[in-house]
């Protein structure tokens, strides 16, 4: 998702929202680029903690759990409701996808 926050949020800016104003498309690409090395971050500490004894990893997971859990809320409540912004689920799936393979991990890690 990050690569995608870096690279195709240009494109994506038209269907992300529901205005023309080009200062509130402006805002939302700037916004996209800071969050780009955030969420990046997350990806490769993830990543990078695969070779963890379990116990860490599973405390990495449990943080990208609850961390995920609060922007899940945010999406569905918050951006669910903005009539600036033309928010669907099919936006997030990718996330959707990550964050119960997350929990998955969580619960089967041995």
């Amino acid at each position: 998702m990050s690569l995608v926050m870096a690279f195709g949020i240009k494109d994506m800016i038209p269907t992300m929202l529901n205005t023309d104003i080009q200062e509130v498309a402006r805002m939302v690409e700037v916004m996209h680029y800071g969050l780009f090395p955030a969420i990046f971050t997350i990806g490769l500490i993830c990543v990078l903690c695969r070779n963890e004894s379990v116990e860490s990893a599973k405390k990495i997971l449990l943080g990208y759990i609850i961390g995920t859990s609060i922007l899940m809320i945010m999406f569905f409540t918050v951006f669910a409701n903005e009539p600036l912004m033309n928010f669907g689920v099919e936006m997030v799936i990718p996330d959707i996808i990550i964050y119960i393979g997350a929990i998955f991990g969580y619960f089967k890690a041995k």
